[in-house]
């Protein structure tokens, strides 16, 4: 397929960099949010998010006049969703008396809402936000048939999930490998046609739901990894050993590599994905649940430990380096640091919290 004009739904932190690599490769790419503030900020040549390389990027996107900013999409070749997708904060589903984290997909919803008064026969509609298996054909697919098209025969529809690290976003963009699932082979096939524009690592094809697998399946693996390691922290500290001795010890062996602990989990991805797959099936996901538990409960075992340094923490006093959830980005989404913060204020401590790519 040939492909002149794109829709990127959703202007965050993938949303922009993809929609500024396609219009500095030669598409006319119309970058749509429904955040005024977004629009405002990017019409008046400023950016919202902190990425390195990003605002070369977006203005020489701009200067081409291949990239354009509107609240609403219009008619194109292709859409693209990436809208985010995080749980919902007050709203749990409960399997056997445990509680878990529900998918708060209105955002997804919303795009492909908008999508439907443009979408033309031999359009392509991309979803690339993190989802529950099935998203693809069972959520997204019906809305667009709203438009009295037919997934599959009138219009192309595929899942392509982000696999990009945030401060290397744009070069991963490009050099990663890419999976792209359709609902049909010839969805797979036209969403290659597209993401070669531009991606230069391997570009694999199967089906959306396998596509949807990938990506949580990725995302939890790491997540139960760091579980164990943040486990082996807790059993250290209990039994009185170094966790970093034990660790660098036992990773001598050739067949063992464990992670370093830290406070927790955060960010969009490891700390969210897992839950989209307990979400899908409980009874199927008792390890990735405990997983997600010791990782959410880790900065608990945070305070425990300023607790065993300060002893009671009324009225101390005490800096908080560094909120993000990792080094040199501005994302504080679910970040394990912003809730040590938290506890800490609970717990009766003044804090003073510096965050340099968030001064705000």
């Amino acid at each position: 397929m040939n492909f002149e004009k794109i829709c990127v739904m959703g202007l965050g932190y993938i949303g922009l960099p993809t929609a500024s690599t396609f219009a500095t490769h030669g598409i006319r790419v119309i970058g749509v949010d429904v955040n005024q503030q977004i629009l405002e900020t990017l019409r008046s040549g400023g950016l919202h998010i902190h990425e390195p390389g990003l605002r070369t990027v977006v203005e020489a996107a701009i200067r081409s006049g291949n990239l354009s900013v509107a609240d609403k999409p219009e008619e194109a070749d292709a859409f693209i969703i990436a809208v985010p997708t995080p749980f919902y904060a007050d709203k749990t589903g409960n399997f056997n008396g445990e509680a878990y984290k529900l998918a708060d997909m209105r955002a997804v919803t919303s795009a492909a809402n908008a999508i439907v008064p443009v979408l033309r026969k031999g359009n392509l509609v991309v979803l690339e936000s993190t989802s529950p298996p099935r998203t693809t054909s069972e959520l997204v697919a019906p809305i667009l048939e709203k438009s009295g098209l037919k997934a599959g025969v009138d219009f192309h529809l595929a899942y392509s999930p982000e696999r990009v690290l945030p401060g290397q976003i744009l070069r991963e963009l490009i050099e990663n490998a890419r999976v792209i699932g359709g609902v049909t082979p010839e969805a797979a096939k036209a969403g290659r046609d597209l993401y070669a524009t531009f991606v230069k690592g391997e570009i694999i094809l199967t089906d959306a739901t396998t596509a949807e697998m990938v990506k949580l399946m990725e995302n939890t693996y790491r997540d139960i990894n760091i579980a164990i390691a943040n486990e082996f922290a807790r059993l250290s500290e209990r039994f009185g050993v170094d966790v970093w001795e034990a660790i660098s010890i036992a990773n001598l062996h050739p067949r063992v590599k464990i992670l370093n602990p830290g406070p927790g989990v955060g960010g969009h991805c490891i700390s969210v994905d897992p839950w989209f797959l307990v979400e899908s099936a409980p009874e199927l996901s008792r390890l990735i649940y405990m997983a997600r538990k010791v990782n959410d409960a880790q900065p608990h075992f945070v305070l425990k430990l300023v607790e065993k340094a300060l002893g009671d923490l009324k009225g101390k006093k005490i800096a908080a380096l560094g909120l993000a959830y990792k080094p040199d980005v501005d994302d504080l989404r679910e970040s394990p640091a912003v809730e040590v913060v938290h506890l800490l204020q609970e717990a009766g401590a003044f804090v003073l919290a510096y965050e340099p790519f968030k001064p705000e």
